[in-house]
């Protein structure tokens, strides 16, 4: 199955140097990603497709990617990607205080062993 939303240039006009200009299309791909991806899912479903007025398949086109709806799910999905970072990275925290808190809970007084 052929995922178009995978197909990048890097060196668009193969001088064999990325420019800052490649840089940001570059970035600009990586962004959009999981928006396209999605879309590409499900242009590839013909009911949400027509539904949602989604061209992402080789059959209707590829016209839906790269495009509005394809940066609010791609801005929708880094945003969970970022809470959920930071919901982790605080679980963490609270985790390695219960830890901290029992070792001490365990230790005998000073001077008495």
């Amino acid at each position: 199955m052929w995922i178009e939303s995978f197909n990048l240039v890097l060196d668009a006009n193969r001088d064999g140097t990325v420019s800052l200009v490649e840089a940001w299309q570059i970035f600009e791909w990586l962004y959009l990603l999981p928006g396209n991806l999605l879309l590409e899912l499900l242009g590839s479903i013909p009911p949400i497709a027509d539904l949602l007025h989604i061209r992402a398949s080789p059959e209707t086109g590829y016209g839906s990617l790269n495009g509005v709806m394809a940066t609010a799910l791609s801005l929708l999905i880094w945003l969970l990607l970022l809470v959920e970072a930071a919901n982790l990275r605080e679980r963490w925290k609270s985790q390695q205080m219960r830890r901290h808190k029992l070792a001490h809970h365990f230790r005998h007084p000073q001077g008495k062993a």
